[in-house]
């Protein structure tokens, strides 16, 4: 089992030394890509822990605690004699994940360091835990508009817990305007923005999107908690979104690995006039400095600011 590999022919190499081979991917953009080489390759927020592995790989992720949990689920995935492989850029963190390995093994060793990476092979499970997803559920309560919103979410979800400055100027700007019609919440996180306008827009029909499984899983929680029914879409970007919507929210990701690149949002959402109905609108929050006007501006008729702080701007782009 490889979990989160990137979206190379790494696995290529690895095949005909295995008697099988699965991948598994929380990322929706890097499954249907690797799927498409026609490798053995699931999508889910969880690996199914009732199949046990000889060897378990995890490429290290960008959050500490994304790591924890994923370290606590693959050693659950490994037979009895199994061995575990944690790789990682140095600048990523990887020289730490020894001390999280620890927490679940017995035997650690670096076996590789090259190319500003390393390697580490982990073995003899420390203890026989069944890992249980539920153990790092975050469940918080949110304001919004005078009433509070039930919101669950895990490590990797985008602002795991808390309610980020740029999401809370946004769902102000929201709940200022009388919406209605078809919405999309665009990479909708834990679900949050897609919640408060359900909750509080009774005029309007909800679909949240995101690339994560982890966050499509969270976003389904969040609407169960609050009793609010509201469509939710897998997608890397828009790529299988068919519909069109008279308003299109967003806090556009920014971030690829540990680097800041407000490329990802734009891409994301390069096709987003495409599926925005005459007369309808796309709402977005961006940091102050990245300069989506210039990219709105070939796309939309006109375009203007709703709402501004020291840090952020939300911005409107009509039809």
């Amino acid at each position: 089992m490889w979990i989160n590999p990137e979206t190379d022919d790494c696995w290529r190499a690895l095949n005909p030394r295995c008697k099988s081979l699965k991948l598994f991917s929380q990322d929706r953009g890097c499954y249907a890509s690797l799927q498409r080489t026609g490798v053995d390759i699931e999508f889910s927020a969880f690996p199914d822990t009732r199949v046990r592995y000889d060897r378990v790989i995890v490429n290290l992720p960008r959050q500490k605690a994304l790591l924890a949990m994923l370290l606590d689920c693959a050693a659950d995935l490994l037979a009895e004699d199994g061995v575990l492989w944690l790789a990682g850029e140095n600048k990523a963190g990887i020289k730490s994940a020894d001390k999280l390995l620890k927490l679940h093994f017995t035997q650690i060793r670096k076996v590789d360091n090259a190319r500003h990476c390393s390697l580490y092979e982990a073995t003899t499970r420390l203890n026989q835990d069944r890992f249980n997803p539920l153990n790092y559920r975050h469940h918080w309560v949110m304001d919004c508009a005078d009433s509070e919103i039930q919101v669950l979410s895990y490590p990797g979800v985008f602002a795991n817990g808390r309610l980020d400055d740029g999401t809370a100027l946004l769902l102000d700007t929201l709940a200022k305007l009388e919406l209605k019609g078809d919405v999309l919440d665009f990479a909708c996180g834990a679900g949050l923005i897609g919640a408060c306008i359900a909750t509080h827009h009774v005029h309007t029909r909800v679909t949240l999107l995101d690339t994560s499984a982890l966050a499509v899983r969270s976003s389904k929680e969040t609407l169960e908690a609050n009793g609010l029914i509201a469509g939710v879409l897998a997608s890397d970007g828009l790529t299988e979104v068919t519909g069109s919507f008279d308003l299109i929210v967003s806090n556009p990701p920014i971030h690829v690995g540990v680097k800041t690149d407000n490329r990802l949002g734009m891409r994301l959402l390069d096709s987003v006039h495409k599926h925005i109905r005459p007369g309808g609108q796309l709402i977005m929050v961006a940091n102050i400095h990245l300069p989506y006007e210039n990219w709105l501006s070939k796309r939309f008729k006109r375009f203007s600011e709703l709402a501004v702080n020291e840090n952020y701007k939300v911005i409107v782009a009509k039809i």
